[in-house]
């Protein structure tokens, strides 16, 4: 149940606060729930408050936020961010609950403490937003599974609610081991790559180095002319041409920039370039998170695109694993083809539902899960969510594409 600021639950001894407002709430704890971020190892950057603050600032500065939080002994241990928003669907006014996030944020959760004490903490969180007036669904996209939001599912479910968790994509992610001692071994970064694969790497590099100079540069600061160097590279080929560049989007430029700066000052930005005789012909946009690194955007220049810059940038970073303490390489979007060349290893995304459980969301639950999946079921449609999905292809187009070998 919602208790009262000051009140505790005897069991778990927390004090769980409901606040409604706007972006400010979000400022108001940021800096507690950044060390719960530190703490929970949770090691996902897009869960930070400063995504959360970028979001409402560039996307929905004039949301209704809803914050609920979980403190014990004045320490916060577990907070739920949340929008409301009111839209129509099938005809029919809905009040729906989100976390504050789009597609530029990636990935979406709420964030609680380790191990019993944690799971305690999501059961008083999840109480408290079963008591939440006024609310007809809740709807999240790109919820990493057996994430802390998709254990809530699970307890919405078990106690009768109507729920649905639907596969949008997977992510393809590459662990780094320790290196052999073995002085004729593969370093642990191309355990997984084929041979032709990096004889093209070789042979593509030794290509680019014969018309001049090849540099890969690293940036962990916001520096605002290398954030115009990637935005105007990522902006020169298709992106740019479709109107879907960061450049192109004044919001998603803003939401960018602050997400640049935050990571800067908290130290896990990472934008790095290869260059050619000065002239970046690839670039990402990246994070650097005590070890996992996670590719949020790319760019290259697609005169090159035959010599696959962006593999070379990719195999530019990981051969700085112990200058950069990797542990992991994370593509972030849905898996493709390029970066099968890489890595093998999947996660999973689902967009989550969770409705009231009244007449009326069980009405919303009957128009948007049941009756669809019953239909594409007659259409022979329906999903096997046990099969792996398929790589995108290797077209251009692809949202990190970044030239493939032949």
């Amino acid at each position: 149940m919602i208790l009262a600021d000051g009140q505790k639950t005897s069991e778990t001894r927390l004090d769980v606060r409901v606040q409604a407002g706007g972006a400010e709430l979000v400022e108001q704890v940021a800096g507690e729930w950044r060390r719960l971020c530190d703490e929970s190892g949770d090691e996902e950057v897009f869960y930070r408050p400063e995504w959360t603050q970028a979001y409402l600032q560039a996307f929905e500065p004039q949301a209704e936020v809803v914050i609920i939080s979980a403190w014990a002994d004045g320490r916060l241990r577990g907070i739920v961010p949340l929008v409301r928003r009111r839209i129509v669907a099938f005809g029919l006014p809905i009040i729906k609950l989100s976390i504050p996030a789009n597609v530029h944020s990636l990935r979406a959760s709420l964030t609680v403490c380790r191990g019993e004490e944690g799971e305690a903490v999501l059961r008083q969180l999840w109480q408290a937003v079963k008591d939440l007036p006024r609310w007809d669904m809740v709807d999240v996209a790109t919820v990493v599974e057996e994430n802390s939001l998709d254990r809530l599912l699970a307890l919405a479910r078990a106690e009768g609610y109507p729920t649905a968790r639907k596969r949008t994509s997977q992510t393809l992610y590459l662990p780094i081991g320790a290196a052999s001692s073995d002085p004729k071994a593969q370093p642990p970064w191309l355990v997984e790559t084929r041979p032709k694969f990096r004889s093209h790497l070789r042979r593509a590099r030794k290509q680019l180095e014969e018309q001049g100079a090849l540099e890969l540069k690293h940036f962990d600061a916001g520096d605002p002319a290398a954030l115009h160097k990637f935005y105007a590279l990522e902006a020169s080929g298709w992106k740019g041409a479709e109107g879907t560049a960061i450049k192109c989007d004044p919001r998603t430029r803003q939401f960018y920039d602050l997400v640049a700066q935050a990571a800067a000052h908290d130290g896990y930005l990472s934008l790095d370039f290869l260059e050619l005789n000065g002239k970046p012909i690839a670039a990402h946009f990246g994070f650097n998170l005590r070890g996992r690194y996670f590719l949020a955007k790319a760019g290259y220049d697609e005169a090159y695109r035959r010599h696959s810059p962006g593999q070379l940038l990719v195999n530019e970073i990981l051969n700085e694993t112990p200058q950069r303490g990797l542990r992991e390489f994370d593509f972030v979007g849905p898996a493709t083809w390029d970066e099968s060349r890489w890595a093998s290893a999947r996660r999973t995304n689902y967009r989550i539902f969770i409705f009231n459980r009244t007449w009326y969301g069980r009405l919303l639950h009957f128009l948007r899960i049941s009756a669809r999946e019953k239909v594409w079921a007659l259409m022979g449609r329906l999903e096997d969510e046990s099969a792996p999905l398929e790589l995108k292809s290797k077209p251009q187009g692809s949202e990190k594409d970044s030239g493939a070998e032949s």
